[in-house]
Order: C-alpha cells, then sequence, then structure tokens
C-alpha cells in the first residue's frame, strides 16, 4: 500500500499539498480572527497577508527563502 502512494506523491504534488495546506491554515486563521477573536477585518487582512510568507519561511524544508535558504 505504502509503494503505491509513494509513487503517487512525488516531489512536485507534496510540494503543492504543503501549499495548499499552508493557504487552509492562513485562511482559518483569518476567519477566526475575524470572527471569534472579533479582530478588525482589515486587521485580520493584515495578519493573513503576513502569515502566510512567514509560514513558509519558518519552514526549513523550503529552500527559496526563510530558514532552509542559502545564505
Amino acid at each position: 500500500m505504502f509503494e503505491s502512494l509513494k509513487a503517487v506523491l512525488t516531489p512536485k504534488r507534496k510540494a503543492v499539498l504543503k501549499s495548499y495546506f499552508r493557504g487552509v491554515i492562513v485562511s482559518a486563521l483569518t476567519l477566526i480572527s475575524s470572527n471569534a477573536l472579533g479582530f478588525d477585518p482589515v486587521v485580520s487582512a493584515v495578519l493573513a497577508s503576513v502569515a502566510g510568507p512567514a509560514a513558509k519561511a519558518l519552514d526549513k524544508t523550503e529552500t527559496e527563502f526563510g530558514v532552509g535558504s542559502e545564505k
């Protein structure tokens, strides 16, 4: 079973899924901060615009920029 899963999850597909889930988390954070915490929608939008790139920058496997990039 795991052999077929490895064949389906190519490195490119893993990167796409990781990017998708990062977007889902940032969207959920925006929704929670706007609705449940009662932040102003503008504050929530600013938080979301910073949270996406920050999440990617903190990922050690991302080589474009952030913690995992070459300096």
